[in-house]
């Protein structure tokens, strides 16, 4: 690669799993960045990524978001929340544990997006903030009004997605000068402005911070925001946006098996498609 070029994955919940197949044949044809970041689910993905461990993307993308205890009745029994984000980590690592040495040596580095509860900020930690139990990649996936907020750092953190669901400007500031951008999103995407009643509910469980309502209130004029970003740069040969080639009904809830396997191969697929403009791309 002539110029530093950055690998950006948003979350999408159990969408995540067509990045861990566009991740998945990323490894199998030895496609490596410098520099990564990923926000919530995306942030998961990224993992196994780094650390070349390409059975633990399906893992993580397929069978443990199809589990009933990732979504629903059981998460919300046993860790009161819509998501299981403990029962479904520990899951991947019962499976494909992390092989933490190749994750640290690798040269590449990996930033995760966290949204700071008290200071209403995103920070991005990088690789030296992982340990054993992957506190900072759980609280990635502390989502808004469906998951529990999460100790970390001597603050309190959630997903960095309420603000910056595409981290396109932390692959700028972090001096890349080209971007490759994986979306969970179909062509026809729209953002819609948050629902009263999630307005509402924002502001009972966390009334104390003000700028929480806020950020969702303005949360899809960010997210066309950081859009448009990756669009003009696209125009100007700066970025290329992978995303899913077709509309499989696929939803951030998902958990049927089989159609998350199918969107995996579907993000497998895609890449392979777009193998030669994605390597012109890296290598021009």
């Amino acid at each position: 690669m002539k110029e530093k070029i950055g690998l950006i994955c948003e979350g999408g919940g159990t969408k995540a799993a067509y990045t861990a197949g566009v991740l998945q044949c990323f490894l199998d044809n030895n496609i490596e960045f410098p520099y990564t970041v990923g926000i919530s689910a995306g942030a998961v993905c990224l993992m196994p990524y780094v650390s070349k461990q390409r059975d633990r993307l399906r893992v993580t993308g397929v069978d443990s978001a199809s589990r009933k205890e990732a979504v629903g009745l059981s998460p919300i029994l046993h860790e009161h929340a819509v998501f299981g984000i403990y029962s479904t980590y520990n899951y991947i690592e019962e499976m494909t544990p992390l092989d933490h040495e190749a994750y640290q040596k690798n040269a590449a580095q990996m930033d995760v997006g966290l949204y700071n509860l008290d200071t209403g900020e995103v920070e991005y930690f990088d690789k030296s903030y992982h340990e054993q139990d992957d506190i900072l990649i759980k609280a990635a996936c502390a989502l808004l009004l469906l998951t529990k907020p999460v100790a970390f750092n001597h603050g309190t953190y959630m997903d960095g997605g309420l603000v910056d669901m595409i981290p396109i400007e932390q692959s700028i500031r972090q001096g890349c000068s080209k971007h490759v951008f994986i979306s969970t999103k179909e062509e026809n995407y729209v953002r819609k402005p948050a629902a009263k009643y999630q307005l509402m509910l924002a502001s009972l469980f966390y009334g104390k911070y003000k700028h929480v309502r806020k950020d969702l209130e303005l949360r899809h004029v960010h997210y066309n925001e950081q859009w448009e970003k990756v669009k003009q740069l696209e125009k100007e040969g700066k970025a290329i946006t992978l995303r899913p080639s077709r509309d499989m009904g696929v939803t951030r809830y998902t958990q049927d098996k089989e159609l998350l396997g199918a969107w995996f191969d579907l993000g497998y697929q895609d890449t392979l498609d777009r193998m030669d403009m994605i390597l012109d791309f890296i290598n021009s």
